[in-house]
């Protein structure tokens, strides 16, 4: 804290500051000022907590002073000295809401106690304020902290349920630990134009506002905050007196007016009555029934969720006549059986995370198979076309799977394309030539030509005898002598024209080919 010493008289000024254990009150710093002109700068300048301040003083008593900083400076705590011991002057100081009056000379003791006095009133009104502004910021933002608080709570990130208690209290909603409550998680299953062109705060002001009109008196005990870009959660609290198959049928009536007028496909997923320490893992149980929920059905699942379980049984489709059909090209069939027999096991309630990674395992073994014949290897076919870390979603979603068969379906349609059409080699000569100019690498090449470099590499080897690099070089240096020989193009230039900017790197490349430098090779060829 800071502390202003105001007197007309220096040696009482300077009787005060060396008298006082400042060190000890805990005062940072101690200013002073001979006059009411000198004062006001000071607090103008410095960030002043309590004032020492001579009611009488020429040109602006101690009491004008303190009404000029009443109006400004509030919170400074006058305390007033003076050497008259005149109960007017002191009824005038506190009226005006001095902090207290001292007659001169007080002892050092007694200014003291009464710095002490002022900076514990200082602290407490410190306090205060610090209460009322977290209030005012509680009462602005208490939807928006509610949702954190909840989100953190049943997401596990914060385990302590009593968190959770206390806040509520601040909202005077008293709830105990095992009071029993109801959550319902909320799915988005399709991502609609809303979803894509409204941000997620206006996504969630429209959802929470449409479920508690639908829900009407049970939102009135209603926690509502989001997990998710597509999963809500509601909380509802003291629910020993309701009834759930009638909540139920409410969400019944959100679900189809979700679809009717938001046209969002949703589906909600109803808990067990529990208490608030066990909505953790409830949460966690409900996220992985909605997570099990592979076809994206829409619809109200009460406890337990058995309407949305699919068996494990696993009726594998017949590969062998869908990779007769692949291998004669009809791929239109392949795909109309993949759709067909998905189709009857979403009839039989069969599709689960399980079956979906059994027909994964399957299908892709009848694809590599069918690679193999085009000399491809799988990672090859992946690298190129098919994020690799997608082949673990496609067991998550039907829709994922169908992703993988569409894409397994368009890379051996172009493999049997890029067959009949110039053999991939004679597409990388025609490349190379096209471009001697440029520094060109082998991945140039294979990204222009769409295949892998590695394979491509091998083939380029086996058909010509020579390494693709090598095949590179040697192209530009027969360019390169060509110009030589028909050209009066300095030799930094022609190094230029085939793609070498380091021209004493493009001198060592030729004499390693040809046995001489460049210009030597001009000269050699000018004397024939």
């Amino acid at each position: 804290m800071n502390v202003l010493i105001i007197d007309d008289q220096p040696d009482v000024v300077e009787g005060i500051r060396q008298g006082i254990d400042w060190k000890f009150l805990g005062i940072h710093n101690v200013f002073h000022a001979y006059n009411s002109a000198a004062a006001k700068a000071v607090i103008l300048r410095e960030d002043i907590h309590i004032a020492l301040c001579d009611i009488e003083m020429p040109n602006g008593s101690g009491l004008e002073l303190f009404e000029w900083a009443c109006g400004s400076y509030p919170g400074i705590k006058f305390i007033f000295l003076t050497a008259h011991a005149d109960f007017a002057y002191a009824q005038q100081a506190l009226k005006l809401g001095g902090f207290d009056y001292l007659v001169q000379p007080a002892p050092y003791e007694l200014v003291e106690s009464t710095l002490q006095r002022a900076m514990l009133q200082l602290q407490k009104e410190q306090k205060q304020q610090q209460v009322l502004v977290y209030g005012s910021y509680v009462s602005k933002h208490e939807k928006e902290l509610l949702d954190v608080i909840l989100r953190e709570y049943l997401s596990g990130r914060q385990k302590n349920a009593n968190t959770v208690i206390q806040y509520l209290k601040t909202l005077a909603i008293d709830i105990e630990p095992e009071e029993k409550n109801w959550m319902v998680c909320i799915q988005i299953l399709n991502r609609n134009d809303l979803v894509e062109k409204v941000d997620r705060e206006l996504l969630y002001f429209i959802l929470e506002n449409v479920f508690m009109e639908i829900l009407g008196d049970y939102s009135r005990r209603l926690f509502f905050c989001a997990m998710d870009e597509e999963t809500y959660i509601g909380v509802f609290y003291r629910t020993s007196v309701w009834k759930q198959d009638d909540m139920c049928r409410n969400l019944d009536h959100f679900v189809d007016l979700a679809e009717e007028k938001l046209h969002l496909s949703v589906a909600c997923y109803v808990s067990r009555e529990t208490g608030l320490t066990q909505l953790p893992d409830c949460l966690k149980q409900m996220m992985e029934s909605a997570e099990s929920n592979l076809v994206r059905k829409p619809g109200v699942f009460q406890t337990g969720l058995e309407e949305i379980h699919a068996e494990t049984e696993y009726d594998a489709p017949n590969f062998e006549q869908m990779k007769h059909y692949l291998l004669i090209g009809q791929y239109h069939i392949v795909g109309d059986m993949v759709q067909d027999y998905f189709g009857r096991m979403e009839a039989k309630g069969r599709i689960s995370k399980k079956t979906l990674a059994y027909f994964q395992q399957d299908f892709l073994q009848m694809f590599f198979e069918l690679l193999g014949t085009h000399s491809v290897r799988a990672h090859e076919a992946f690298q190129q076309e098919y994020d690799v870390m997608a082949l673990k979603k496609s067991t998550e979603s039907l829709s994922q799977m169908y992703h993988l068969v569409d894409f397994v379906i368009t890379y051996l349609k172009g493999l049997e394309e890029n067959s009949r059409e110039t053999a991939p080699v004679d597409r990388a000569v025609a490349y190379i030539r096209k471009n001697i100019h440029q520094n060109i690498s082998r991945t140039d090449i294979a990204d222009n030509i769409y295949m892998n470099p590695e394979y491509l590499s091998r083939l380029f080897k086996k058909e010509k005898n020579i390494s693709l690099t090598d095949y590179i070089v040697q192209e530009k240096l027969k360019m390169a002598a060509a110009m030589l020989r028909s050209t009066s193009l300095p030799v930094s230039v022609i190094a230029s024209n085939i793609g070498y900017t380091n021209f004493s790197y493009f001198t060592q490349v030729f004499r390693k080919s040809y046995g001489m430098s460049p210009s030597e090779y001009r000269q050699n060829d000018q004397k024939q």
